[in-house]
């Protein structure tokens, strides 16, 4: 437990920068003081002399209270009480002209330094201001302009005494200006030192997160290798196969939350991008909701879905995937967060012309509803709700965060409304774009049919051995021959002997010689070769770019199912053979 000012020892107590402050400033009042109590008691201005007296011995005792009992508070209160007391007391007694309330604004500006910056600061600091500039006042109100004590104080002592005064008060000034100057260059240069800093770190960060995903992606895609193989397994028995069904549900539940921990990663590090693609908005949108009808009804629960009518053949420009995240996570918290009672989801046309259409999309529950106080929060990276009878439902409290993220990109704003054990609606416009639907943009997958088979010599180069094993035993019932790799050098040695290869499937991160750096060599020997990338990256734009630069045909994200594998090779298969 880190010491506090109380405990501290006085050899720790004095390294304090604000200790250093405040006792050099005691200090230097004490010998000001002391100097100003000797002048006015040799100028015979008795009276003027022991009411300097009074805060010479309030420093000793604020040192006392200071630095003995550990008081940081008190001190300055004690000081500025009776100093600025003082201070109107010689106001009255020599007259204004004599420049006493110079040191007032002195005091003003050394006050930073005398209180401790914590908790309660700023609140001190405006009480002891407030204090100052009130006695200011009363000086001004109450003060002659000229001495009516003094009889025998001319005025030209007077105006000497200002000039004093006003000079001392002025170097002082200047002194805690210079010190505030320095401190605060170094409050700027300790910024962008600790934004640098900032920076490197989250740099770092993005690299061991980047890496982090892609290990787990790998792995994910292993244990969805195997578990399709063992899927596909007519020896199965009923109990074993669904033993492996499950196993493959929580895969899949695994990747998402993987995913989910990328996406929320690249928002907010600013890398964040939308995807637009044709879309047939009413059937995308009947397919989303469609899969939650079974979802709610184990639960007991009606999904009432409502998609207006007038999208019937109407094609969009969007970003299908991102947007049926969306959909999914508002529906899916909708599902997860009512016991009782119905979800409705519903998209109606408010504009339709032919450059674009404007919906009013809403996803209203009967669930526990969200406390007003955490309504801004449900958006927020990590925040999960709860309830007293349920503390947490799940999930990483990632889900919202991302949908709001999607929905903010598209120029729109996921609005809430909730009331606690009544529901909650999540509702938001969106304005998308009009285009041409054409079969080299929308195609409708097939059905898939294993059976066919590639008339095409395959090179797979994949370090992961569950990969390689689980790639070659999809291929081998499809395709003549496969030549195996585990690294870049050897995919490449393997070009050179073997010209019968046609087409590569590639991984990008190898040891020795990784993906990016085998395509040059390999499409120096072989122009002609297919390479398509194999990654447990998502890929992003400029993942694609770049791949595209590099001479990439094609690519392959882990974990895949047989249909993506095939999918790619029949559009790069010399001759298909049914």
């Amino acid at each position: 437990m880190e010491p506090t000012i109380r405990t501290l020892n006085f050899k720790d107590l004095k390294r304090k920068t604000f200790f250093k402050h405040a006792i050099r400033i005691y200090l230097s009042t004490t010998f000001f003081t002391a100097a100003y109590t000797f002048l006015n008691y040799y100028q015979g201005l008795t009276a003027s002399a022991l009411l300097i007296v009074l805060p010479l011995i309030s420093f000793f005792i604020s040192v006392y209270v200071f630095v003995i009992r550990r008081n940081y508070i008190a001190g300055p209160y004690i000081v500025y009480i009776t100093l600025g007391g003082a201070l109107v007391g010689l106001s009255y007694l020599e007259g204004l002209m004599s420049g006493y309330y110079w040191f007032q604004l002195v005091m003003l500006f050394c006050l930073p330094y005398v209180i401790r910056h914590e908790k309660y600061f700023q609140k001190h600091t405006n009480i002891l201001y407030a204090l100052i500039i009130s006695l200011m006042i009363i000086s001004v109100v109450v003060s002659p302009l000229y001495s009516n004590y003094y009889d025998d104080l001319t005025r030209s002592e007077v105006h000497y005494k200002f000039v004093l005064n006003s000079s001392v008060a002025f170097i002082l000034i200047m002194i805690f200006s210079l010190q505030a100057l320095g401190q605060s260059k170094s409050f700027i240069k300790k910024i962008f030192s600790d934004k640098e800093e900032a920076e490197n770190e989250k740099d770092r960060r993005t690299r061991v997160l980047s890496n982090l995903g892609h290990e787990l992606r790998t792995q994910i895609n292993s244990i969805n290798g195997v578990t399709q193989l063992i899927l596909g397994n007519d020896n199965n028995d009923v109990t074993t196969k669904k033993y492996f069904e499950i196993l493959d549900y929580c895969n899949d539940n695994m990747l998402l939350l993987v995913n989910d921990m990328l996406d929320i990663h690249k928002i907010e590090s600013g890398r964040f991008e939308l995807s637009k693609e044709p879309k047939e908005l009413y059937d995308f949108l009947n397919k989303i909701t469609i899969a939650f009808i079974n979802k709610a009804e184990e639960k007991n629960l009606k999904l009432h879905t409502y998609i207006d009518e007038k999208l019937k053949d109407v094609v969009v420009n969007v970003d299908g995937k991102r947007f049926a995240q969306v959909i999914h996570n508002l529906i899916s918290n909708a599902i997860k967060f009512t016991e009782q009672g119905k979800i409705t989801f519903s998209a109606e046309v408010v504009e339709l012309n032919q450059e674009q259409v404007s919906i009013h999309f809403k996803v209203e529950d009967t669930g526990i509803g969200i406390a007003p106080r955490n309504l801004k929060k449900v958006f927020e990276s990590f925040h999960q709700i709860k309830n007293e009878k349920n503390p947490v439902y799940g999930g990483t409290g990632l889900g919202l965060a991302i949908s709001q993220s999607i929905i903010l990109a598209m120029n729109s704003e996921i609005k809430i409304e909730s009331r606690i054990n009544k529901g909650t609606r999540f509702q938001f416009p969106l304005t998308l774009e009009r285009v041409e639907l054409t079969p080299k943009k929308v195609t409708n997958k097939d059905t898939f049919n294993d059976d066919f088979s590639l008339n095409s010599t395959i090179l797979l180069v994949e370090d992961n051995m569950v990969s390689m094993m689980y790639a070659k035993k999809l291929l081998e019932k499809h395709v003549p021959k496969i030549y195996k790799g585990t690294n870049g050098l050897e995919a490449v040695e393997k070009i050179k002997l073997h010209k019968d290869i046609d087409l590569v499937l590639l991984d990008l991160e190898m040891p020795k010689m990784n993906g990016f750096k085998a395509i040059g060599h390999i499409k120096k020997y072989r122009p002609d070769v297919v390479v398509i990338a194999f990654t447990a990256n998502i890929p992003s734009t400029e993942i694609i770019d770049k791949l595209d630069t590099l001479g990439f045909d094609d690519i392959l994200s882990k974990p895949f199912s047989k249909e993506d594998v095939f999918s790619i090779l029949k559009k790069y298969d010399k001759v298909l053979m049914a």
